[in-house]
């Protein structure tokens, strides 16, 4: 039996869709990775950071659960989380370029609307100690789940490639 195209035709053909494909990442950034990265910073927030944020003190909690009921560490009006997890949110910062993306939160903006950069507060704490470090980017950065999916999320990603340049190139057959 032979095939024709030959399979190193195959190859040479698979490597020319990857590299045409991986040359501009900003579709895989945008409709691809953003989705993953929103999921793990929303899934840090509810776990107050996986579980290893420093518990609110006594009497913040207490009156916080007088003015804010129900709302958890770094969710009391909602504006950080927003911002972390909402690309249409004012605070929050998408650049998607060819070859990398960034993600993050408008310092500026939350400068402007609140006095303070509060959520650079959070990430890193406070120099005077009365504010612990409760890290959502630097946590999402380390989250082994987060670079798992995202591989995961390439693959989604250069399968849809393939089959769209395999049925432009072969037809209804493929």
């Amino acid at each position: 039996m032979s095939f024709d195209p030959t399979t190193d035709q195959l190859k040479n053909w698979v490597k020319g869709i990857e590299k045409v494909a991986l040359e501009d990442l900003r579709p895989f950034w945008e409709k691809w990775a953003t989705p993953v990265i929103i999921e793990e910073l929303a899934r840090i927030f509810a776990t107050n950071g996986y579980g290893k944020w420093p518990p609110l003190s006594p009497k913040y909690a207490q009156y916080k659960a007088r003015r804010w009921p129900g709302k958890t560490i770094l969710r009391r009006d909602d504006n950080y989380w927003k911002a972390a997890t909402q690309k249409k949110d004012a605070g929050n910062v998408h650049i998607y370029k060819k070859d990398s993306m960034s993600w993050g939160i408008d310092l500026g903006y939350f400068a402007s609307k609140f006095g303070y950069p509060y959520p650079a507060v959070h990430e890193f704490g406070d120099k005077k100690g009365i504010i612990p470090q409760r890290a959502v980017f630097k946590t999402a950065e380390e989250s082994a789940l987060l670079q798992v999916n995202l591989v995961f999320a390439l693959n989604d990603y250069m399968r849809k490639v393939m089959r769209k340049e395999t049925k432009k190139h072969f037809g209804s057959a493929a």
